[in-house]
């Protein structure tokens, strides 16, 4: 089975976003990237330790090679308070257009392609009652952090923009709790376009399964960066329209279902766009927009079988058992292994090329969306 990819949720929970703000601290020190050759193109890729206690975090570039990688001590078993249910947590994760960022003990790091780490944010504590979601400008100016405390039912949170380099968070653009009939309603940042947030948003972020990867948005939000104020909704709150959504790229979110042999695309103003004979696969959406890899839902075999498919309709397969796939460009695809040797296939030579990165695809650089 593959594991399904860990972003999901919106704004839907609140009706506004009435913000209230606080002072951010300023810059300690630059947090910018050292003098180093331009970044390629490559995905952040996860693998949990097998305790849950933390994660290894990998670079992968379009040539199949492992780029960096960094450590990190952050657990993966926060629970939702009162409730007897894990949480369906948001990725530990994120990428700007040059460099990845993760969540590691006491704070958010930085991880650039030659192998260097500095310290982006210190204040972030693992606790075992609250999720963090945060997303990086791609220019690695500023951070958006949503804090949400599931310590009591129904969860609050609190949304904050600070600058990278901070010694104290930023201001506070929004802040709620959730309505009594979804309890668990979270919004999660997971990217930034046009200057604004996005925000992805599941009604229900509590489950018997919990942990990361089991459940995608049902929306996204693009709000302002400094008030929260929506500016357009890509999906519906409810998720009765195409399905569930993946993750987000420059052309647009792939929204369908995972047993539907049918994928849509719907463009940053929430207009549909191209549709993909292939059932939802989360990062199976080229940036360009052009091409799409999704699963083969006719398949009866017990393999997976991932279709790759172009607007023209040209199409070639890529069997095995995955865990998850997300394009490094456009001409090349990473297909994560849960253990052992993931793949990076090339759509132009239509070979795979074996990379010793097991895990899950979380993130891309360049993150410009």
């Amino acid at each position: 089975m593959r594991f399904r990819s860990l972003i999901s949720l919106p704004l839907v929970l609140m009706a506004a976003c009435g913000s209230t703000s606080t002072t951010g601290g300023s810059p300690s020190g630059s947090a910018s990237p050292s003098s180093t050759p331009p970044p390629v193109p490559a995905v952040a890729v996860v693998e949990w330790d097998q305790d849950s206690s933390g994660y290894t975090l990998r670079l992968v570039s379009s040539d199949a090679r492992v780029l960096a990688t960094a450590h990190a001590v952050w657990p993966n078993t926060a629970k939702c308070g009162p409730v007897e249910a894990g949480i369906i947590t948001p990725p530990p994760v994120s990428t700007s257009n040059t460099r990845a960022y993760f969540l590691d003990s006491g704070g958010i790091k930085w991880l650039q392609e030659d192998g260097k780490t500095g310290v982006a944010f210190a204040g972030v504590q693992s606790k075992p009652n609250t999720a963090y979601a945060f997303s990086v400008a791609p220019d690695d100016s500023q951070f958006a952090l949503n804090t949400i405390d599931y310590s009591s039912s129904p969860l609050s949170q609190h949304l904050t923009v600070t600058a990278v380099g901070a010694s104290t968070l930023g201001p506070q653009i929004f802040s709620a709790r959730a309505p009594s009939g979804s309890p668990s309603a979270a919004v999660w940042p997971v990217g930034w376009h046009a200057g604004n947030i996005v925000l992805g948003y599941h009604p229900g972020t509590c489950t018997q399964g919990g942990g990361p990867g089991l459940a995608d948005a049902t929306s996204y939000h693009v709000v302002s960066a400094t008030s929260a104020a929506r500016t357009a909704t890509i999906g519906r709150d409810s998720g009765s329209s195409c399905g569930l959504l993946g993750l987000p790229s420059r052309a647009g979110v792939p929204c369908g279902t995972y047993d539907a042999n049918k994928t849509q695309v719907l463009g940053w103003t929430g207009a549909a766009g191209a549709t993909f004979a292939a059932g939802l696969e989360p990062g199976g959406l080229a940036p360009s927009g052009t091409t799409y890899a999704g699963a083969d839902t006719t398949n009866t075999t017990s393999e997976t079988i991932i279709k790759v498919i172009t607007v023209g309709g040209s199409t070639f397969t890529v069997p095995g058992t995955l865990l998850s796939v997300m394009w490094i460009d456009d001409g090349h695809l990473f297909v994560g292994a849960q253990t052992g040797t993931s793949q990076v296939y090339s759509t132009g030579t239509q070979k795979a090329s074996p990379v010793s990165a097991a895990g899950q695809p979380l993130a891309r650089i360049p993150a410009s969306l």
